[in-house]
């Protein structure tokens, strides 16, 4: 189950501006059964200091999910993925979905080149938000239950070997 108690929250960052954007979200998490915990901030300088988990951020946690405005008080989507290439620039980068009102295909084509999961249209439809969430919860859920089995593996290997 998505929401189950026995799995790790999804550590999500919401990285918008707009207040009644932000509670619309919020909301929606909410009802989504998905476990999680959510940090909102509302500026580019701000989500690059959670993400590098400096300043007032300094205990951040390692995100799961970004959530990311396009168009910000202080710069674009575009800079906050451009500073996380440099802060994560391995396979671990952070699972991002732009939620914006833009529509300029020149921003969408750079979030496809900077790895953007998914690009959504402001007014966004909850059910489409939805489903990528959960695909992403799925996912997660996936991948620490394949990082457990591998870690009894390598543990029963280890005891076999030195017996």
């Amino acid at each position: 189950m998505l929401g189950d108690s026995r799995t790790k929250p999804m550590e999500i960052l919401l990285v918008e501006d707009g207040l009644v954007d932000a509670r619309i979200t919020i909301h929606a998490l909410r009802r989504s059964g998905v476990h999680h915990r959510l940090t909102l901030v509302r500026t580019v300088h701000e989500a690059i200091l959670f993400m590098k988990r400096t300043g007032i951020f300094a205990r951040a946690p390692r995100l799961d999910l970004l959530l990311l405005d396009m168009i910000l008080p202080d710069g674009t989507g575009l800079d906050v993925l451009e500073e996380m290439l440099e802060i994560h620039p391995d396979s671990a980068r952070i699972t991002t979905v732009v939620l914006t009102a833009l529509e300029d295909e020149t921003y969408r084509q750079r979030c496809d080149e900077l790895g953007v999961y998914d690009y959504i249209q402001k007014p966004v439809s909850e059910e489409e938000f939805l489903r990528v969430v959960r695909d992403h919860k799925k996912l997660m859920i996936h991948l620490q239950q394949v990082a457990v089995a591998t870690a009894d593996q390598e543990a029963q290997g280890s005891s076999v070997s030195s017996s």
